[in-house]
């Protein structure tokens, strides 16, 4: 078991690091299509890895209100390289509720999820981005001989971009992420997803860990 896990972690971290373009934390769920259970709560950390900075850190917490829905808060820094060397460490917050459609275990073809996000970032230069939009999420767990779970998802995120230095803009964005999620136990998750996000978010990876308490 711990084999596995050290194995898996590494190549999360790997992959992130590999990375030559860039992502954010935005609209991430850090999660397949499979919500929690009611009354669950699950933790966690994960990295962002994007051109922009050298790296971005975050926690994340989800709760079970029902069986299919459950709605979560995340929040970190991201530390941006300026253009003239000097770095800026920004706070990004944000919230999101994911409602789940169809499941695998109820008899349906794949595990299917919707829902709503909004995150706030502070950016260099005293600027500031705020995005709020929609998650779609498609995933199928499959079962491995050892009993963990391996579960690959496609991700289709429509948004809104608010973009303020002094002026303010608000543009439509699409973007997209695929990924995987490995349940190395009933309670500890492993994540790592690739995204195309568009608009002024960078391509790039997103990875991490999560524990159900």
């Amino acid at each position: 078991m711990k084999k596995v896990t050290i194995v898996a972690l590494a190549i999360c971290l790997v992959a992130g690091l590999a990375t030559p373009a860039s992502s954010q934390f935005f609209m991430s769920q850090f999660s397949d299509a499979r919500t929690i259970p009611a009354d669950a709560v699950w933790v966690g950390g994960g990295i962002s890895i994007f051109s922009h900075s050298t790296m971005g850190l975050g926690g994340i917490v989800r709760i079970g209100v029902l069986d299919d829905l459950e709605i979560g808060a995340r929040g970190g820094f991201v530390n941006f390289n300026a253009d003239n060397g000097d770095d800026h460490t920004g706070l990004t917050l944000g919230g999101n509720a994911l409602y789940q459609i169809l499941d695998v275990k109820y008899g349906d073809p794949v595990d299917l999820a919707t829902g709503l996000g909004i995150e706030y970032y502070d950016l260099p230069r005293d600027s500031t981005l705020l995005m709020f939009g929609n998650n779609s999420i498609i995933s199928y767990p499959i079962e491995l001989r050892t009993g963990q779970v391996l579960s690959p998802f496609f991700r289709l995120n429509l948004r809104f971009d608010n973009y303020s230095n002094h002026d303010s803009d608000t543009e439509f964005e699409l973007g997209f992420g695929f990924g995987a999620q490995f349940d190395v136990s009933k309670y500890f998750s492993i994540f790592g997803e690739f995204v195309v996000a568009s608009g002024r978010i960078d391509d790039g990876f997103v990875g991490g860990v999560s524990f159900g308490l």
